[in-house]
């Protein structure tokens, strides 16, 4: 697998975090950054239920435990445990929605309220594109129409953007429903001028998701990023 592309300089976790904040709505914490802070700060009960990983997998669950209390702090929430649960998805606080997210060298964590917002999902990703078996796991053939001129517009790969839509969504949408979906079971449409994806909904999608789901895109310095949510009004 191709290495991580190294952060360019000292600002680019923050303009990172930056442009994610634009894009998401009101209410919503976003935080964020490289996996310094790891190296000082954890916590006992969360590394026991991580189990036994390798040292870098140990690293990047520090870091995100580390922002996601930096980011519920923005929302005046005390210091809290966050352990993996069951199914290893975080166990936020009562009352706390949230979705985080990792590079092989950064962090991107998105918290709310569950009394604002009933779901989050933020995912981000290196831009490299991806091998073609990759694409046929992730697109569906309708999603790669006018690839050539889709990526002119965007500068970067379209299957690889895809990819990082649909792991926004299906953090989403997975706490709502408990319901696993594959890369093949939403459709994205982009509106690429307005960086917006709508998830379109299919037969795998519960019976409850009425229409289509509006998301973000965006890339900063290398790394794509997407989030969603879903409003509780």
């Amino acid at each position: 697998m191709p290495g991580e592309p190294k952060v360019r300089d000292d600002s680019s976790p923050v303009r990172l975090i930056a442009a994610i904040r634009q894009l998401v709505a009101d209410g919503i914490v976003i935080e964020g950054g490289d996996f310094k802070p790891a190296d000082r700060d954890w916590l006992l009960e969360e590394e026991l239920s991580l189990g036994n990983v390798v040292p870098a997998r140990r690293r990047e669950f520090r870091a995100g435990r580390i922002y996601a209390r930096q980011a519920l702090r923005g929302l005046g929430i005390p210091e809290s445990v966050i352990p993996i649960g069951h199914d290893r998805a975080p166990v936020w606080p009562t009352g706390i929605v949230g979705s985080i997210s990792h590079t092989r060298s950064l962090c991107a964590v998105a918290v709310g309220l569950s009394a604002d917002c009933l779901g989050i999902g933020i995912d981000i990703e290196e831009d490299s594109p991806l091998s073609d078996e990759l694409t046929k796991l992730v697109s569906l053939a309708s999603e790669l129409k006018d690839r050539d001129v889709i990526e002119g517009r965007l500068g970067y790969d379209l299957p690889k953007l895809l990819f990082v839509i649909k792991e926004a969504f299906y953090k989403m949408h997975f706490p709502l429903n408990r319901r696993f979906l594959t890369f093949h079971d939403v459709r994205i449409e982009l509106d690429v001028e307005n960086a917006k994806a709508m998830v379109i909904r299919s037969s795998r999608l519960a019976a409850a998701d009425n229409g289509c789901f509006e998301g973000r895109f965006g890339n900063s310095d290398g790394t794509l990023f997407s989030c969603f949510d879903v409003s509780a009004h």
